[in-house]
């Protein structure tokens, strides 16, 4: 028997060598996908720091029109942020995770508040605790070492000087400021 009728020998193995080579393809494209979305997963569990800057400037909008820092979060949530689903507060609206980071927030008084951000999750190694005394115009930034469990529950809302450097919090200097 010849085989099937018409067929040559060169051309009856195209075919197959078009499938493997898109078999070949389809393998690669779905190898870097998955260290693609490999890496994107493992991004998304790092700790970033970038929801501080929509906080303060909350508090302080929320200082501007009422002539005093809110006594929590639930107060600037109502006044100024206003999102058609608002994040969990806890602990009496004074804390909140967002995007990795533990926001501890504390009312001193009129013109002044401080705010603690304590990286949380599974690269907490790779991140730093931030602490913020906040007032209308200016703020003192103090940074350091990501807080394990047992430091973070200790932390109080107004640490003195001696318990931040305990801590292993360093002042940070305040940007210069442009002449005009």
């Amino acid at each position: 028997m010849r085989g099937v009728e018409g067929k040559t020998g060169k051309h009856r193995f195209g075919f197959s060598y078009a499938l493997l080579a898109l078999a070949v393809v389809i393998y690669l494209g779905a190898m870097a996908y998955s260290a693609y979305a490999g890496e994107w997963r493992a991004k998304a569990t790092v700790p970033k720091i970038d929801s501080v800057l929509k906080i303060i400037k909350g508090l302080r909008q929320y200082q501007k029109v009422k002539a005093t820092f809110p006594p929590s979060f639930n107060e600037v949530e109502a006044a100024v942020w206003k999102h058609p689903s608002p994040p969990a507060y806890g602990a009496g609206g004074r804390t909140v995770v967002l995007q990795n980071y533990y926001y501890f927030y504390t009312f001193i008084g009129p013109t002044r508040c401080t705010l603690w951000m304590v990286p949380v999750g599974p690269h907490t190694e790779e991140s730093n605790t931030y602490f913020l005394i906040l007032t209308p115009d200016d703020r003192e930034k103090w940074k350091g070492p990501p807080l394990d469990l047992k430091e973070a529950a200790a932390i109080s809302g107004t640490p003195t000087y001696s318990q931040l450097a305990m801590l292993g919090m360093i002042k940070q200097d305040p940007l210069p400021q442009k002449k005009r």
